[in-house]
């Protein structure tokens, strides 16, 4: 049903795989319903009412309950879930798509599928939700207001008597009710007094309760109650459903639906109340951000609202008619300098303007507002909101209009600078939570610090273990990278250094500590600031600018904000590393554990590039009487210095490590079984030449050694340890103090020199 036809003819031709009735008067649609019900029935909203929440939307004829009710709206007609809510099935604007004529199709297959009419109320429900949704997640972000009239939305669309959202306030330990539909005033008010102090409690019960209805009745003493009967006495309301929504998988608070006598809770509905709570929580998360953001813009437009707007007008060649003294200050000109010159000359910008479609505009058409980057006479980067209008002027005779374009210029500079400098601490504050490595961190700072700030060059390093050298890397735009080593006692950084303070060099030409970080490279500004831990200096960020961009204190204000972020992710890595270490440590000797030695073998095993390797497994020759003679403190004691005599003897690529109690093992890559048998004697030799002396008291030890190679004698970690480990046993049952090979042979009688044999 549509009065327009060409709208109706356009309907009717997407629906030409579709049985349809076409109608040109509105005086044949009664019959037509009433010949012959359809399952859809599709009507233009200007013969469309709304009708009161529950009731059939209003419709020039009466169709049966059954039928699939479409209204079609005019774009920017105003909401679709006024008639959602008044019970229209979908609705679809103008101009109609394929698509979204598809989609309303299939929901009334499914809607006709449903046996029962809560059924198919759950189905027009949920479809109504995904219209519901996008048009909140408008609300919330052009509107302060947007909270109770989703609200209201979502109680015509359910059908509800009221409904309320509580936030969980944490430092107060109170519910705070963001909004409400249908609730006396009263009745919030006792519920956020009555809840302080007890907040958590209400909602872990909530959380951990079945999900079964709170009776609402005077008498009720369900603990999940958050007032005092008195307050309840008066509400008419039957029962009520807390459904928690969170936000950033925080729990933020929850929502209540109340329900009356005639239309009590129904649990198949708990998905559709669920997907509520999911969409406010979207919306008010939506909200706040919006609200940061509006506070941020206000902030950042009281530090501008002193700058006058500046304004030129020249021909369509480009050279300037007029110009006030503001736009050639935001130029870096004079006033006599810029009239009369050509204007794209005069527009020192870092990337390529639209000149060409600028000349195309027709008198009175407007551009696209455009971000211009421009290098002021005092040789620092301005940001300009440049507006261009075509206009047309007389001649100096004025018989003969020209077309002209007029400019529009306002210095944004600071705006802009806080807006991106908020985005760029904001990543770096994410990449701090998450635990993102350093590297990456800093491309993506020197990335973001070239590309919105103009910077040239931008490099970090840290102080060396002695503190006499800086080791970084510098990033050139675009994206070059080199790595870079140098002393202390050189250059801005190192001044930086000596006099534990941030640098701002205006002019590096006339610094005498300046010098070139790379080959070729010339700089205008220099800026350089110290990392700290515990006070301390450990690096500096370093940031330089081309010829003609002078820094100054704010870009020197940004690289402290930056330095402070990338302080705390260097402090998270060295934590995480510092955990990681300690997993693969044994805390007593401080060798590798036996996690790290299973890590290595595991590498070498799977390491195409490895071709063989020997695993070396170390067993005392009678310690667990040295510990029961002597204490397990003892024992420990004499274990350390074991490891520490061991590890002097092994190459630095090797891998020692504390097996089991007194037992240790050594991974040694790249070596064949000759030269491994001769690393195993001189262990053992070193083990038994001197004596362990702890306390005063010296203790001589033995040890026997059991060899595997790989691929050999085993291609997985536990082959390998399992065959050195049986090597080791049958040395012990020799006697000890001797080296077993894993194969069958067994060593030779060793010859030691400490024993006199």
């Amino acid at each position: 049903m549509d009065p327009d036809p060409g709208r109706r003819d356009v309907l009717v031709r997407l629906l030409a795989e579709v049985p349809v009735d076409a109608v040109a008067h509105l005086q044949e649609v009664g019959e037509l319903v009433r010949a012959k019900p359809p399952n859809v029935i599709m009507v233009a909203s200007e013969l469309a009412g709304q009708a009161v929440p529950g009731s059939n939307p209003w419709l020039p004829i009466d169709p049966p309950q059954s039928v699939v009710k479409v209204v079609i709206a005019r774009a920017g007609e105003g909401l679709a879930t006024a008639y959602l809510a008044s019970g229209f099935h979908a609705v679809l604007y103008d101009p109609l798509t394929r698509v979204e004529i598809d989609r309303v199709l299939r929901l009334a297959e499914e809607i006709l599928r449903r046996t029962s009419d809560a059924e198919r109320r759950r189905a027009r429900r949920a479809e109504a939700l995904r219209q519901l949704e996008v048009e909140i997640l408008t609300l919330a972000d052009l509107t302060s207001n947007w909270l109770t009239r989703a609200l209201e939305f979502v109680r015509r669309l359910l059908d509800l008597p009221a409904l309320a959202l509580w936030e969980l306030v944490e430092t107060t330990d109170q519910l705070r009710c963001l909004g409400a539909i249908g609730l006396p005033e009263q009745y919030l008010v006792e519920a956020e007094r009555s809840s302080v102090g007890r907040a958590r409690a209400i909602v872990d019960a909530l959380l951990e309760s079945p999900l079964q209805p709170i009776e609402l009745h005077p008498e009720s003493a369900d603990p999940r109650l958050i007032t005092p009967p008195e307050a309840r006495q008066e509400l008419g309301l039957r029962q009520a459903v807390a459904v928690p929504y969170r936000e950033a998988g925080r729990l933020r608070g929850f929502i209540s639906f109340y329900f009356s006598e005639q239309e009590p809770f129904d649990k198949e509905e708990l998905p559709v109340y669920d997907a509520v709570a999911g969409i406010l929580a979207t919306a008010l998360a939506i909200s706040r951000a919006r609200r940061q953001l509006v506070a941020s813009q206000r902030m950042l437009s009281e530090l501008v609202a002193g700058l006058q707007v500046g304004v030129i007008v020249s021909g369509m060649d480009g050279t300037v008619r007029l110009a006030n003294h503001a736009a050639a200050r935001m130029l870096g000109v004079t006033h006599a300098q810029l009239v009369g010159a050509s204007l794209p000359t005069m527009f020192r910008a870092r990337s390529e303007l639209p000149w060409d479609s600028w000349r195309q505009l027709a008198p009175g058409m407007v551009a696209e507002t455009v971000i211009v980057q421009v290098s002021s006479i005092d040789r620092r980067f301005r940001e300009l909101e440049c507006r261009v209008q075509a206009i047309e002027l007389p001649d100096a005779a004025g018989e003969q209009w020209h077309p002209c374009l007029q400019f529009l210029l306002e210095d944004v500079t600071l705006e802009r600078r806080r807006l991106l400098e908020l985005e760029l601490l904001q990543d770096l504050t994410r990449m701090v939570t998450d635990h993102r490595d350093l590297d990456a961190a800093f491309r993506m700072v020197a990335e973001r610090l070239q590309q919105d700030f103009g910077f040239a060059l931008v490099g970090l390093a840290v102080l060396s273990q002695d503190r006499q050298r800086f080791i970084g890397q510098t990033i050139r735009a675009p994206g070059e990278v080199s790595f870079n080593e140098w002393l202390t006692s050189r250059g801005v950084t190192g001044r930086a250094l000596r006099e534990n303070r941030s640098q701002l060099v205006l002019d590096v030409r006339a610094d005498p500590d300046y010098f070139a970080p790379l080959p070729g490279f010339a700089a205008e500004s220099e800026i350089v600031v110290l990392l700290r831990r515990w006070g301390e200096p450990i690096g500096v960020l370093n940031i330089e600018s081309a010829p003609g961009h002078r820094l100054d204190e704010e870009d020197l204000r940004l690289a402290e904000n930056v330095a402070v972020h990338l302080e705390l992710l260097m402090e998270q890595v060295e934590l995480t590393d510092r955990l990681s270490r300690q997993a693969l440590t044994d805390p007593l000797t401080g060798l590798a554990n036996r996690r790290a030695l299973v890590d290595r073998l595991q590498q070498v095993t799977r390491d195409r590039r490895v071709h063989r390797a020997v695993v070396l497994l170390i067993d005392f020759d009678g310690f667990k009487r040295l510990n029961d003679e002597r204490g397990h403190l003892f024992g420990d004691a004499v274990l350390q210095q074991v490891a520490d005599r061991l590890a002097r003897l092994i190459r630095p690529d090797d891998l020692l490590a504390r097996y089991a109690g007194d037992e240790f093992a050594v991974v040694l890559a790249e070596i064949d079984l000759g030269e491994a048998v001769e690393v195993a004697e001189r262990l053992r030799r070193a083990v038994a030449r001197e004596p362990f002396v702890h306390e005063g008291t010296a203790v001589s030890l033995t040890i026997s050694i059991g060899i595997a190679a790989y691929p050999d004698d085993g291609a997985t970690p536990d082959e390998l340890i399992r065959a050195a480990d049986d090597a080791m046993y049958r040395a012990k049952r020799q006697g000890g103090n001797r080296v077993a090979l894993a194969r069958d042979n067994p060593s030779p009688e060793p010859r030691d020199e400490a024993l006199g044999g």
